[in-house]
């Protein structure tokens, strides 16, 4: 009887028990259930507190050395300011502002190259009025000589143009370096906080050959091939006897070569290794997050949506460094890539100006030296697309938890 007793009390015990604490849960599952906004407070509490701990003093300072027209065309004067605005949907419309200034910039070009292509189609018709006018009293030798002087004069003012493409292709090639320098550590460490090892692994060793091997072939084997090609096409107009137009040609052809398979291979092996790199981050961080949410007693639910919240912050700082450095990216390429090209149309307008005037020497030079612009134009241009390619990939790595 005793024993009777003694089990009904014990069961009557465990009933209040399971009814006190289950009610309990209940209350505190309520209380946990958090609203919408609790939760996009926090994460932008997350957001701020990882933009703060960032050291973002290189891109600054490679902010602050853009040219003025960069500065104004990205609208951005402190790279942290920007990054917590981005979070908070307070950016200013890029593109708007960019292609305007862009556009403008190209106007500006024209009309800076226009005078001296102006001063190259003058010395064409005053040597063509002086030999039409003298003709009769010039000996064949006389008039080869002012066809000479005035080759020569035109040489001087087009290689004035020629001298300021290639210092800006130099200079945007050196500024692309740094910005690399800058920009790709800080988007590695954002990728190992996340857990993207294998993608780190592998895009350091891409990172270093870009920067250190395929920006300087276009400094060191590009640009001397293209000036070579510039000398040999004026020495090769100067008289018809001289002929190293095949030469010429020749190493325009292997350095057009040289672009394609160089940035043609890093192409194939930076997808290949985004893809692969990804997947194998992916699976990491799944196991991680199984590990914490299963494994781990009473607190594991809660340890997950901890993981979750500040691996959605670090996946959004890392894609808004991804964004920011896109736009300085081009800042820095679109202004120099669309000052080449406009010189290369202007080169293109005076030869086709200088052939009906009679000065064929002049005509082909200025169409030759348009042709061997579009070496420069190509290296600039490829430099940059595995630029961002590069950046997009980095982007798109560990995008997990959103």
């Amino acid at each position: 009887m005793k024993k009777a007793v003694f089990a009904i009390v014990s069961i009557c015990v465990l009933t209040c028990f399971v009814i006190l604490f289950s009610a309990d849960g209940v209350c505190l599952a309520s209380d946990e259930k958090k609203s919408d906004e609790q939760i996009k407070s926090e994460l932008q509490d997350a957001y701020d507190k990882a933009v703060d701990n960032l050291d973002l003093s290189g891109l600054q300072e490679y902010l602050d050395s853009l040219s003025q027209e960069g500065r104004d065309a990205i609208s951005v004067s402190d790279v942290r300011s920007a990054l917590k605005a981005l979070a908070r949907g307070e950016s200013e419309q890029f593109f708007d502002v960019f292609f305007n200034l862009l556009a403008k910039s190209a106007g500006r070009y024209f009309l800076s190259f226009i005078p001296g292509f102006i001063t190259i189609v003058i010395i064409c018709l005053l040597k063509t009025m002086l030999c039409g006018l003298t003709g009769d009293f010039l000996n064949t030798s006389t008039t080869e000589v002012v066809n000479v002087v005035c080759y020569c004069a035109t040489v001087i003012v087009l290689m004035s143009g020629v001298v300021t493409v290639v210092e800006t292709v130099t200079k945007t090639i050196g500024a692309l370096v740094t910005l690399s320098n800058v920009l790709f550590p800080v988007l590695l460490t954002l990728l190992s906080a996340l857990g993207g090892n294998a993608s780190v692994a592998g895009y350091s060793p891409l990172m270093a050959v870009l920067c250190g091997f395929i920006m300087k072939i276009v400094t060191a084997v590009i640009l001397p091939a293209f000036i070579a090609c510039i000398v040999f096409s004026i020495v090769g107009n100067v008289s018809k006897t001289v002929k190293i137009d095949k030469l010429a040609k020749l190493i325009k052809s292997a350095s057009s070569w040289l672009i394609g398979i160089c940035f043609g291979l890093f192409a194939t092996f930076l997808t290949m290794q985004g893809i692969s790199g990804g997947v194998v981050d992916k699976f990491g961080f799944n196991i991680a997050k199984f590990a914490v949410s299963s494994y781990v007693p009473i607190l594991g639910g809660y340890l997950s949506d901890g993981f979750d919240l500040m691996t959605a912050s670090l996946v959004l700082v890392k894609n808004a460094v991804g964004y920011t450095g896109a736009v300085l990216l081009c800042a820095t390429v679109a202004f120099p890539l669309v000052k080449v090209v406009v010189f290369s149309l202007t080169t293109r307008l005076a030869s086709a100006i200088a052939e009906p005037i009679g000065d064929q020497r002049v005509s082909t030079l200025l169409g030759d030296v348009a042709k061997n612009l579009n070496l420069l134009i190509t290296a600039l241009a490829g430099v940059a697309f595995l630029f961002f390619l590069l950046l997009m990939l980095l982007v798109s790595s560990c995008n997990m938890g959103l």
